[in-house]
């Protein structure tokens, strides 16, 4: 019996050669994942950084390449390095996963274009300000088909470019199997002795401004109670110094900034607190918001963007600015959970339709069409 056509996929791995998985890489590490169990694929990585650590997706078929190419600043490797390594592999398509791809597309190109945040914080640089107004557009015209991952994304991108439309495809994200079967679990030894087992509520992201972390020490200290926590992520040690030297000296026994915390351990931290802290103004998708009310635990953030496709039944709705309203829902919710929290079923249940299983299929039915398209059939 003959096997299977394979498809041969080339991907922009950048985001998988890297310290520690964050958001972009998360989505590409679960997406090829579950679509390397839905059918057979060849995959093909690609990356930049030799001495740094590649997370490959378990048990694929895959080859990777991390290589260097000078001239970084001028984004050499994204504009020749890559396009010219793809070709030379034979991938049938190459799938830059990071909103940003080639001008020169020797092979059908797709691109993954979070959001528009680059280019609303457009640099005032000449180099940077060109590339961003006139490169990467020129790109996208060329360009087989455009990914983007909510509602709200797709919008930011067509009054930018509505010449997009017709090859643009919104498929989002899924939550991790991690946070969706987990069982309600005691902290780790190592969190029980940063928390002291004091209730905390969760701020995740970092020091981006837009992230509003200021926001976050704000509602601890106008809820006034002495006992509880502010536990902080997403901070490197360099950031971490900084942010602490600005608290005021009666909050810094209150504000706990954490290291790296690995994927298992960050469902318990979901599960145990109090809730969520998501003040952010903008993002592409939004994984905290989700990940919290997957194992059921409340989490306060704004409906703005793409966020308000994140409003499950563990979500409380605030507006931005209106700091009563977060101190009083963290009060109430103080009072509610205590020091047994009950997760929230319901959000539980409502989180499995953000499925990495359902988006890597989507993800599969584009690479299958273009292939089809551009070459008459799958062949090996």
């Amino acid at each position: 019996m003959s096997s299977a056509p394979m498809l041969r996929i080339g991907i922009d791995g950048r985001c998988l050669n890297t310290d520690h998985l964050r958001g972009m890489g998360k989505y590409v590490f679960e997406m090829i994942a579950h679509a390397n169990s839905l059918t057979k694929v060849a995959w093909h990585f690609f990356a930049d950084r030799p001495d740094t650590p590649f997370y490959n997706p378990p048990n694929l078929v895959s080859l990777v390449e991390l290589f260097e190419v000078k001239g970084h600043r001028f984004h050499a490797w994204e504009q020749l390095g890559l396009p010219w390594r793809a070709w030379r592999t034979g991938v049938q398509v190459l799938h830059c996963t990071a909103s940003a791809l080639s001008y020169w597309q020797p092979i059908p190109t797709i691109v993954t274009l979070h959001d528009t945040l680059a280019w609303q914080e457009i640099e005032p640089r000449t180099y940077e300000r060109w590339y961003l107004r006139h490169l990467v557009p020129s790109a996208l015209r060329k360009c087989t088909a455009v990914i983007t991952i909510s509602e709200a994304s797709r919008r930011d991108i067509l009054s930018l470019w509505p010449w997009l439309e017709a090859k643009l495809h919104v498929i989002p994200h899924g939550v991790s199997d991690a946070y969706l079967n987990a069982r309600t679990e005691p902290l780790s030894s190592q969190l029980l002795e940063v928390t002291g087992r004091r209730p905390y509520l969760l701020y995740i992201g970092g020091v981006l401004e837009r992230k509003r972390f200021s926001w976050a020490v704000k509602v601890l200290e106008h809820i006034g109670a002495p006992h509880l926590q502010l536990l902080a992520c997403g901070f490197t040690d360099e950031e971490r110094d900084r942010a602490r030297g600005l608290l005021e000296p009666h909050l810094r026994n209150q504000v706990i900034f954490l290291p790296f915390i690995e994927e298992n351990a960050m469902v318990g931290l979901y599960q145990h607190a109090i809730a969520v802290l998501y003040p952010t103004l903008y993002e592409g998708f939004g994984f905290p918001a989700l990940e919290a009310q997957a194992v059921g635990t409340p989490v306060l953030f704004s409906a703005l963007g793409s966020l308000g496709e994140l409003e499950g039944p563990a979500a409380e709705i605030l507006s931005p600015e209106d700091l009563e309203s977060w101190v009083q829902t963290c009060r109430r919710l103080l009072s509610e959970r205590g020091e047994k929290a009950v997760p929230n079923d319901a959000a539980r249940k409502w989180a499995r339709r953000f499925s990495w299983e359902a988006s890597a299929a989507r993800h599969l039915e584009l690479y299958t069409n273009i292939i089809r398209r551009s070459h008459g059939s799958i062949q090996i």
